[in-house]
């Protein structure tokens, strides 16, 4: 009934608009007011010039000078504080990013300003909409707080996303990229530009494939982006529809470093198994696969000189499962008898295992800029609401008596509805002294039911009221100097991994919300000729900090706890500084920070023995003052490209992060070495034929052939002879691979 009530809903909505849209005159075909139009939609949950917050902002062309099938973290690695990682090796198939130490489940993204985290895990799975950096026309970033936008609370960061718009002609393009390790790209992106009545029609389709770096790191992705739109002099509406397809071999396990001396830096165990001869086989439909539809409809319009009125709908539908071989496991671990076949009773047996999920995500927004004179006033409101189902199939058993196929051993389901209001304002006191206030309320109750998959009951219900206030002042100096400051309170609620851990008594204290004040001071310089300079510092002070504990569950979901007191400062420090008439470009960033948690105290289970693994108990062990885990000191990036013509460049980048650890302990070994990565990449662009116009782009990543790591896990056990054991996994990157890629434009 939700669906049929939100299709209702949707339509009369689009009814109405496009009545109003019929009565409104054509487009005047002024593109300056399109691009305009384009812009509102996205600068409720944006930053400007006199925001005192740090921030970059991606161009599409940088976004496409980056764009070799890698999913966007990989094409946002240059910019400050973030480090990127794969499980695949190449970037892909699976692959994160982190934002001042933050993990993803913590950097809000918008896309057209609705939300697009997941409200279980409250993270963006990026491989879930492949490609996707091809029909967008920009990013903004911004770290800390940030602004008030709408879904999941900021804490590393906020992420803006706006897809690309109608151009003002008809075109047509087609793209293919080729690289290492059986990677295959194919785009074909079409649109009529802006008709004389307003409307206009967008449409791009990509296919992605690949082997991967690693063993069962295999990729098949599918993308489709279709847009309608319709512009007149004072109001934009579109229909858009995003669907992403993935397939994706599991890759998440990671791999150790016994295991990496023995068979590779490409060795995977993932759907590893033993035939009755002891012969070591491999599960070969051991993948990850998601199916998603987003259909958002948007209005931008000018209602007078002074009020924009901004309005939304947003209906995002996943459906996904992953399917792995799980040997000898009890058929007890599934609710099940033993099974006798053939006159032998088996308590355990080899199973094919299927985790499914299914969700609905419904959201509404509106919201008004008011403009005048000395103040601009933002203010709007957003609703939503998740239905996920989670369960469970056994498609295959070895030993199966009377097993039903497709036999489902749980089922659960989490509903999640969110309120959100905000309110923002700028005021210029004069003509230099700029004051900016926000204060954000948010209301969340999430709650589910049914069995887990370990059959142990989920029943919850939480409510979560935050109201979050930021202030800042920005100073301009004169016109290429500012001065900006700022404080921010960012609060957030626990994932659902998080709660149902707690209401199942895994965990010794359940996870609570989390609270920062962020407080941020920089400075920017800009000239006309593109020099750009900033330095910006930051203190993240936390209360409750939710943190990684290193260790991951059977999904390789990243483990969270709460730390009572904890800190990150930094210093970030940015350049872009264009030499020799232009021709020569350098863009250098660099972040220096402290992670710290204080007091830190560790919890470790003991088991009885190594031989026989009973478990025991928790102990604890006092560590004082430890690092943040996956939080390096140190993050830098440097560019320099070289473009003699506006028809080639050549750019080269260089990378380097310090020491992670991988758990809060500051044990080093348990730890990834710091490492140092170079990109190449150069494009030629043809002269315009009949045809049209080519663009030849080659890129070779890892240039120097490092053959480093960039992410990991860990966890340890003990023993009650007082002995402790590390495991350890690693995702090693690839070594130097290379991608080529044609682009025709017309």
């Amino acid at each position: 009934m939700k669906k049929v009530f939100f299709s209702i809903l949707l339509t009369l909505f689009s009814a109405t608009v496009f009545q109003t849209m019929a009565q409104a005159d054509a487009a005047s075909g002024d593109s300056i007011n399109n691009i305009r139009l384009e812009e509102v939609i996205v600068s409720a949950t944006r930053a400007g010039a006199q925001t005192p917050v740090s921030y970059s902002n991606i161009s599409s062309a940088e976004i496409k000078r980056q764009n070799a099938a890698r999913n966007i973290p990989a094409i946002l690695q240059t910019t400050p504080s973030l480090v990127s990682f794969t499980e695949d090796g190449l970037g892909v198939g699976n692959t994160y990013f982190r934002i001042r130490g933050t993990d993803a489940t913590r950097i809000n993204v918008t896309l057209n300003g609705m939300p697009l985290n997941n409200p279980e895990s409250q993270e963006v799975f990026w491989v879930n909409l492949p490609d996707l950096s091809t029909s967008l026309q920009n990013i903004q970033i911004q770290r800390g707080v940030g602004t008030s936008t709408n879904g999941s609370g900021a804490f590393g960061a906020s992420i803006s996303l706006q897809t690309t718009g109608a151009r003002s002609e008809a075109y047509g393009e087609a793209s293919t990229a080729v690289g290492s390790y059986g990677t295959f790209l194919s785009n074909i992106a079409a649109g009529t530009g802006i008709l004389e009545n307003g409307l206009s029609f967008d449409a791009r389709f990509s296919r992605v494939f690949g082997d991967g770096y690693v063993r069962n790191g295999s990729v098949d992705h599918t993308n489709l982006y279709v847009a309608l739109s319709h512009y007149t002099d004072h109001q934009l509406i579109r229909l858009s529809y995003l669907k992403g397809v993935q397939h994706t071999g599991i890759t998440w396990e990671g791999v150790s470093e016994e295991q990496m001396q023995e068979y590779g830096r490409r060795y995977n165990p993932a759907g590893e198994y033993t035939d009755e001869a002891g012969n070591r086989l491999y599960y070969d439909n051991e993948t990850d696969n998601y199916y998603s539809d987003i259909v958002q409809l948007t209005l931008t319009r000018e209602l007078n000189r002074y009020l924009v009125l901004n309005a939304g709908l947003s209906y995002n539908y996943g459906y996904g499962y992953y399917e792995n071989y799980r040997e000898d496991n009890d058929f007890a671990d599934f609710g099940l008898p033993a099974q006798t076949v053939e006159g032998v009773t088996y308590d355990s047996s080899d199973f094919i295992r299927r985790k499914l999920m299914e969700n609905d995500f419904y959201v509404a927004n509106i919201g008004f800029i008011y403009t005048r004179n000395r103040l601009k006033l933002t203010f709007g409101g957003m609703y939503s609401f998740y239905d996920g189902d989670h369960y469970g199939r056994l498609p295959w058993v070895k030993f199966n008596q009377d097993i039903a196929e497709n036999y489902e051993w749980y089922r659960n389901v989490g509903r999640k509805a969110e309120v959100n209001l905000f309110t923002k304002a700028d005021y210029q006191l004069n003509e230099r002294l700029s004051l900016f206030g926000d204060l954000q309320y948010r209301r969340i109750n999430y709650s589910f039911s049914g069995l887990d998959d370990d059959l142990m009951d989920l029943t919850g219900d939480f409510t979560y009221n935050f109201l979050n206030p930021k202030a800042g002042v920005s100073l301009l100096l004169n016109k290429r100097n500012r001065l900006y400051a700022s404080a921010a309170v960012g609060q957030r609620e626990p994932l659902r991994t998080d709660l149902k851990d707690g209401i199942k008594g895994e965990t010794l204290n359940p996870i609570q919300p989390e609270r920062m004040i962020d407080y941020e001071l920089g400075y920017r310089y800009s000239v006309e000729n593109g020099t750009h300079l900033g330095a910006n510092f930051y203190f993240m002070d936390y209360h409750n900090q939710m943190v990684q504990t290193g260790k991951l569950n059977n999904v390789g979901y990243k483990l969270m706890e709460n730390v009572k007191e904890s800190y990150r400062a930094g210093l970030e420090l940015e350049a872009a500084v264009p030499l020799w008439e232009n021709k020569i470009r350098v863009d250098a960033n660099a972040t220096f920070s402290r992670n710290k948690i204080q007091n830190y105290t560790a919890w470790f289970d003991q088991y009885d023995n190594q031989d026989d693994w009973n478990w025991v108990r928790q102990i604890s062990k006092e560590y004082g003052t430890t690092d943040i885990s996956f939080s390096p000191d140190v993050v830098s990036s440097m560019a320099i490209t070289w473009q003699p013509t506006p028809a080639i460049y050549v750019n080269l980048m260089g990378k380097y992060v310090s020491r992670q650890y991988l758990d809060n302990t500051s044990d080093k070994t348990k730890s990834i070495d710091p490492y140092f990565v170079s990109n190449l990449s150069a494009g030629y662009v043809f002269r315009k034929s009949p045809i049209g116009t080519f663009n030849l782009q080659v890129f070779v990543n890892n240039l120097f052939n490092r053959e480093y790591v960039a992410n990991g896990w860990a966890a340890t056990d003990t023993f009650a002879d007082g002995s402790s054991l590390n495991w350890i996994g690693y995702y090693p990157q690839a070594t130097r691979n290379y991608m080529a890629r044609l682009t025709i434009s017309f």
